[in-house]
């Protein structure tokens, strides 16, 4: 018997949006490709999600690396609380599932810094019952651990949790220790996966 959802957080209920981000810095549509595979789309950043790296190591790495985008790499750490953006069905979303009765809990990778300064801005965030982000615990999905400590630290049973992620390997960690996965593809998907199990009405 399903009692819970446990969310993803990026471009599930926010829009990880880093392209967008850096064209309305006014970066070059070159800039933004480069800086988007060098510099987002790294294992460097996977280490911002552990809670390994930070914030200023990002900046002397990358600048050190790509001097010919050091300015835009400046700005960009410089203005990064625009880097998501709240997708309006989070929190409607979120409320919707409680009053059916479920519980609500987050499990995201995200860096510590960039954490502390969007997450309290979230709308949806105060009406979970719990959230694990990685760089606080130095651990991301897929590790066990991660979804162990979920279950561990609100006393959750993850048989009878569902967990909404975009990524496939993520879903597919979770479906190992016997929760149930929706891949998310899209809001309207996700509605259908949701009502289909009750959840929604």
């Amino acid at each position: 018997m399903i009692k819970n959802v446990v969310f993803d957080v990026g471009d599930v209920l926010v829009d990880f949006c880093y392209k967008k981000y850096m064209r309305n810095l006014g970066f070059s549509e070159e800039c933004v490709e480069y800086l988007s595979d060098n510099m987002v789309v790294t294992e460097f950043w996977h280490e911002l999600d552990l809670g390994i790296r930070t914030e200023k190591d990002a900046i002397e790495k990358f600048t050190a690396e790509i001097p010919q985008y050091k300015d835009e790499i400046l700005v960009f750490w410089e203005n990064i609380k625009d880097i998501v953006e709240e997708y309006d069905y989070a929190e409607p979303l979120i409320q919707e599932i409680k009053s059916n009765g479920y519980g609500v809990y987050i499990l995201s990778n995200y860096p510590i810094e960039t954490a502390e300064r969007h997450w309290p801005d979230f709308h949806f965030l105060p009406h979970t019952d719990g959230y694990i982000i990685s760089g606080y615990e130095k651990i991301t999905k897929p590790d066990e651990g991660i979804y162990r400590l979920l279950e561990s630290r609100f006393g959750l049973d993850l048989t009878e949790c569902i967990f909404v992620d975009d990524r496939k390997i993520n879903i597919e960690g979770a479906e190992r220790l016997g929760m149930q996965g929706i891949l998310f593809t899209g809001y309207d998907n996700l509605v259908k996966e949701l009502t289909k199990r009750k959840i929604l009405k």
